[in-house]
């Protein structure tokens, strides 16, 4: 009896080491397949950020003009004959056709005037279109950058945040200012929090800003 009661103990320890060998296998595995799923995540995120960064880029000499009445009887050449004849009203901006590469509208919400978005061939012309803004906006038009989506939606949530006082697009990027009138550049997938704190940790030890 007492030799079987040996036998099965000593077959119970080489299962028991089994298992542990086993159970070491698998946290491997599971720890191997995480690194593996971070490492594709990470690679993910900056393909997306490279994305939209070419994206914005393509997109840095477009300007979106709002609130421009639409008819039935439009075309390509009537459009920009009425873009010419607000800009330089409202810009003094004598917009020629070789400055411009394209024009059209673009798809909105049901129901309102489709905004007309041009595509110009150099910045300087653009600079000059958009610092007039005020001008444009008293006389109910809006002059605003083509932003990509995923920018967009960093200034959408950043107008949200409570310690956002303000956000906008420029020259490429995103910027918000803080309540505390801190003005700093924000990217896709940032915390914003973590964004804050950061800057100004920075600011402590001696950085300057943004």
């Amino acid at each position: 009896m007492q030799a079987k009661i040996d036998s099965i103990d000593f077959d119970n320890k080489n299962l028991i080491e089994k298992i542990k060998q086993l159970e070491n296998i698998n946290e491997i595995n599971k720890t191997t397949l995480q690194e593996q799923i971070d490492k594709t995540n990470e690679i993910s995120k900056t393909a997306h950020k490279k994305a939209n960064y070419n994206e914005q880029y393509s997109q840095k000499n477009n300007i979106t003009i709002l609130n421009i009445p639409e008819n039935r009887e439009e075309n390509e050449t009537s459009l920009a004959k009425t873009v010419s004849e607000i800009l330089k009203i409202n810009t003094e901006v004598d917009l020629q056709t070789i400055d411009v590469v394209a024009m059209h509208r673009i798809p909105t919400k049901k129901g309102q005037i489709r905004p007309v978005i041009i595509k110009l061939r150099n910045n300087s012309v653009k600079s000059a279109i958009m610092r007039k803004r005020a001008p444009m906006k008293s006389n109910g038009y809006r002059l605003v950058d083509d932003v990509t989506k995923p920018n967009q939606g960093i200034i959408n949530r950043l107008l949200l945040h409570p310690n956002i006082d303000s956000a906008w697009y420029f020259n490429g990027a995103v910027y918000g200012k803080t309540v505390a009138e801190e003005r700093i550049k924000f990217d896709i997938y940032y915390n914003v929090n973590d964004v804050i704190e950061n800057f100004r940790q920075y600011r402590r030890n001696g950085g300057s800003s943004q």
